[in-house]
C-alpha cells in the first residue's frame, strides 16, 4: 500500500537529515504549565510512559461509554474496529497472512482478548529487499475531522521502522502512495506520518500542498536563498515535541491522534497526539510557539544561528478543497536498508544488544469520528 521509494541519491543526502531533524525538537522548551486547550477544546498537559490500566480516559469519550470496547464497534460515531478476535477480513488489504504480517491467537500476549497483529521484519529480509513495506490498510467513510486509537507493543530491541503508521485525506480517487519527495495538490490530497526515531519518541511527519522544503531556512525553494542547500526537496515537514520519555519496550501502550482539516482559505488545521492517555504533541493556530527552519518546526525554538525567535505556531492549510476529506489508515512498518543499517550502528555505539527481528504487535484498533480514549 505505501511506497516510498525514494531516489538513492537523495536517499544518501537526506536519510541521515530526516533522522537528525526528527530529534532537533528537543532543542527548545516544552508548552507553557498552564494546560492548554486541544485541538477541540480539551485540556492537555505533559506526561507520558504509563501503564494503560492507570490512565482514566476522559469524560464522554467512546472507552468511557463502552467498557472493554464491549459494542464500540456499533457506535454511529465508529469508522472503523479490529480487535484481531476474528482474523483477517476487516481490512482492505491484505486480506490472509503475508511474508511479514501474521494474525495470532494468544490470551498471553494479546493486548486483550487472544487476538493480535504481528509485523516482523529480518536483517535477512532487508538483505533481499531495499525496501520493505509491512503494512495493513483500510480506506473509511471520507470525514472532515477523525480519531483513531491503537495499542502497540515493541517486544524487542532493534531499529524503528523508517517510517510507522499513516493517515490520509483525499478525494474518493487520490492516492497517496509512492509520492515521497512530492507536494500534493491543494484539491487532490494530503497526508502524515507519525514515525519515532532512535530516542524511542515520536514526531509527525506532514506532507500538504502548502509545506515547505529543505532547501532555503525560511523553507522556500529559491536558488541563492539564505541556506542555500543547493537542490529543492519536500520530504514530510516534522514535529517532535520536546521532551518526551521513551516509549517503553515490551509492553503495550496506547496511542491515540485527532487530525482536524481546515476551512478551506484559512489555516485552522490541526494534528494532536496521547500516548498512555497523556497528551503529548498539540499543534493548532496560536499554539505551540516556535521556531520554522527549513522543513522543521521547532517548538519552543532552536539554537542553530539560522533561527529566528519563536512565534505562536499557525495551524495547517491542509487543503484548498472541501472534497478533500481523511479516508485511510495504515498500519504500517517501512523499513529501508540503509537507514536501518544506520540506525542500528547507533544504537550497538550505545552499548545495545539489537535484535535482528523488527517485530511490532498490534491490537484494538479503532477510527472514529470522536475521541476514542484507550479502552477501559
Amino acid at each position: 500500500m505505501k511506497n516510498h521509494l525514494e531516489l538513492p541519491l537523495v536517499i544518501a543526502l537526506f536519510v541521515a537529515a530526516c533522522d537528525s531533524s526528527s530529534s532537533a525538537g528537543g532543542d527548545g522548551g516544552g508548552p507553557p504549565d498552564a494546560s492548554p486547550p486541544g485541538p477541540d477544546g480539551g485540556g492537555t498537559s505533559g506526561g507520558g510512559g504509563r501503564d494503560d490500566d492507570a490512565s482514566t480516559p476522559p469524560p464522554g469519550t467512546l472507552s468511557e461509554r463502552y467498557p472493554d470496547d464491549v459494542g464500540i464497534a456499533g457506535d454511529p460515531a465508529v469508522l472503523f474496529h479490529d480487535d484481531f478476535e476474528q482474523g483477517w477480513g476487516r481490512w482492505d488489504g491484505p486480506t490472509a497472512d503475508t511474508r511479514y504480517l501474521h494474525i495470532e491467537a494468544d490470551p498471553t500476549t494479546a493486548h486483550a482478548g487472544q487476538g493480535y497483529l504481528r509485523s516482523t521484519v529480518t536483517t535477512a529480509d532487508l538483505a533481499e529487499e531495499t525496501y520493505i513495506s509491512s503494512s495493513t490498510w483500510v480506506t473509511h467513510e471520507r470525514v472532515d475531522a477523525i480519531y483513531w486509537r491503537f495499542y502497540v507493543r515493541f517486544p524487542e530491541l532493534a531499529p524503528n521502522p523508517h517510517h510507522w503508521v499513516r493517515m490520509a485525506a483525499g478525494t474518493e480517487s487520490w492516492d497517496s502512495s509512492g509520492l515521497a519527495n512530492t507536494v500534493p495538490p491543494g484539491d487532490e490530497g494530503f497526508w502524515f506520518d507519525f514515525d519515532t526515531n532512535t530516542d524511542d519518541v515520536f514526531n509527525f511527519y506532514v506532507y500538504w500542498y502548502n509545506m515547505r522544503s529543505g532547501r532555503c531556512n525560511d523553507g522556500s525553494a529559491t536558488p541563492g536563498c539564505a541556506g542555500d542547500q543547493g537542490t529543492t526537496y519536500h520530504y514530510g515537514n516534522g514535529f517532535q515535541p520536546p521532551d518526551q520519555a521513551p516509549f517503553p519496550r515490551d509492553r503495550w501502550f496506547c496511542v491515540e491522534m485527532h487530525a482536524r482539516a481546515n476551512t478551506v482559505g484559512q489555516s485552522d488545521g490541526a494534528l494532536a497526539f496521547w500516548i498512555d492517555g497523556a497528551p503529548i504533541g498539540d499543534y493548532r493556530p496560536g499554539y505551540p510557539d516556535g521556531t520554522w527552519l527549513r522543513d522543521q518546526f521547532h517548538t519552543g525554538g532552536c539554537d542553530f544561528s539560522a533561527c529566528t525567535p519563536p512565534e505562536p505556531f499557525g495551524g495547517f492549510d491542509f487543503r484548498s478543497s472541501d472534497d478533500v476529506r481523511f479516508k485511510t489508515f495504515v498500519l504500517d512498518a517501512y523499513y529501508e536498508r540503509d537507514s536501518d543499517a544506520r540506525r542500528r550502528g547507533e544504537m550497538e555505539e550505545r552499548g545495545m544488544t539489537v535484535s535482528d527481528a523488527h517485530t511490532i504487535l498490534y491490537d484494538d484498533v479503532v477510527v472514529a469520528t470522536e475521541r476514542i480514549g484507550c479502552r477501559r
